[in-house]
């Protein structure tokens, strides 16, 4: 089997520019269309806060070397004032454009223009940023080792047991549920880590291992949709990765695997039929 560091140095190379350091690299959109002009006015930069606070702050140490996508696209639906604070309702999208997804409808948080963000303080607007930011982590990292990403489960639980004491707390049962459910989930979990670790055995040609590997993915795999075929969080790693699975698994010269693949999951059929073509 591979070691994290031959991983690490691969990912590396295949990634000549990005710099050294796990960093989290923010694409934020902001919609307050809904909002009357002057409610606009206030929240005119907040898309470019958000951006900064989170591009210029390391939530990880320097372990892996990577640059992790991290998309938001928020959606502001409502404002309304109390005494000195403006008090929005957003809705947030959150990915990292391939595997991870996660959909928050209930976010309240003051605001008023000039705001200065910190980190390591809890702030209703921050700490649901800070909150998906280890999230996404978290999935990310599952990948480079078995549960390595519990650290930053860990992280994003400590936000959520400041926001318990907060004023403003609508959302977070629904969070700390979703926390629970993700860092919980161990099969999928080692599913992550089992089925990279494969894919990269088949990078450096250690042929045998990725065999090995692909099938412990596909036994992990196989063990969550027969239980639960309509489990939300595997799904979703599947239509980001299901691209990956059928390569593999057509390299591998496994058209079992394949069609084992199209039957556990029809909404990606199309795709690992054509690998069977």
């Amino acid at each position: 089997m591979r070691t994290n560091i031959v991983k690490i140095v691969i990912l590396w190379l295949a990634l000549p520019l990005m710099a050294i350091g796990q960093k989290l690299d923010p694409d934020i959109t902001i919609n307050a269309e809904r909002l009357d002009p002057t409610k606009q006015a206030v929240i005119q930069t907040l898309e470019r806060d958000i951006t900064d606070y989170i591009s210029t702050y390391d939530y990880t140490d320097d372990t892996y070397g990577t640059v992790i996508p991290l998309v938001m696209r928020i959606h502001i639906q409502q404002a309304s004032e109390t005494n000195s604070n403006i008090i929005f309702n957003a809705q947030i999208l959150v990915t990292n454009g391939t595997d991870q997804r996660y959909f928050d409808t209930s976010w309240e948080f003051p605001y008023n223009s000039g705001l200065v963000f910190r980190h390591n303080v809890y702030n209703p607007l921050t700490g649901v940023i800070d909150f998906y930011c280890y999230i996404v982590l978290a999935g990310e990292v599952d990948t480079y080792g078995k549960l390595a990403g519990t650290p930053y489960y860990n992280a994003a639980n400590e936000i959520a047991n400041q926001a318990r004491g907060s004023s403003y707390n609508t959302g977070w049962r629904n969070r700390i549920q979703r926390l629970d459910d993700l860092q919980n989930h161990r099969d999928l979990r080692l599913l992550k880590y089992t089925f990279f670790d494969a894919y990269w055995d088949y990078q450096e040609s250690n042929i045998k291992d990725a065999k090995i590997g692909f099938k412990d993915a596909m036994d992990l795999l196989k063990k969550i949709l027969n239980h639960n075929r309509e489990d939300k969080y595997t799904k979703i790693f599947l239509d980001g990765q299901a691209k990956n699975f059928a390569w593999l698994a057509a390299k591998l010269k496994d058209a079992k695997a394949l069609q084992a693949l199209a039957n556990l999951d029809p909404d990606n059929e199309e795709t690992y039929q054509s690998y069977l073509q």
